[in-house]
């Protein structure tokens, strides 16, 4: 009986690590949607992806645990990093005339990096660097959260 809780335990956290890398990406992308569509940076948009993620880790185990909320910051920073490349990828299209899908394929890994780096300076870093305390903040308050 220990055997089978102690293996459903692993499993449950494996799923809640895949859930909370995919909430970060998902919210990246979603974040570069609404970032375009606004016309405008959004950083502000990382707390709802710490929201998420703090959400996912918690309903998964890993509430109150350190490894939780250094799990949960990363993923923020994940998903902050991966909205403010797409947007880098978007800026090139648009100054390219291109299709975001053909600046991808032509575009180095390294320049996109370099362009959302740019983008993620003053306000912006301070912004993100919030969501990434307050994903903290979340994961080790109150204790453990227990699994549905």
């Amino acid at each position: 009986m220990q055997r089978e809780t102690s293996s459903n335990n692993k499993r449950a956290h494996a799923l809640g690590i895949a859930t909370a890398l995919m909430c970060a990406l998902a919210g990246g992308a979603v974040w570069c949607l609404l970032s375009l569509y606004s016309r405008s940076d959004l950083a502000a948009f990382a707390f709802v992806v710490a929201l998420l993620i703090a959400w996912a880790l918690r309903a998964h185990g890993f509430g109150g645990r350190w490894f939780g909320a250094l799990l949960a910051a990363g993923c923020v920073v994940l998903g902050s990093m991966y909205a403010f490349c797409l947007q880098a990828v978007a800026q090139v299209a648009s100054l390219l005339g291109l299709s975001m899908r053909a600046t991808l394929q032509q575009m180095e890994p390294a320049m996109a990096f370099d362009i959302a780096r740019a983008n993620l300076s003053g306000s912006n870093a301070l912004i993100v660097a919030c969501a990434v305390a307050l994903s903290i903040v979340l994961m080790l308050r109150g204790g453990p959260a227990k699994p549905n």
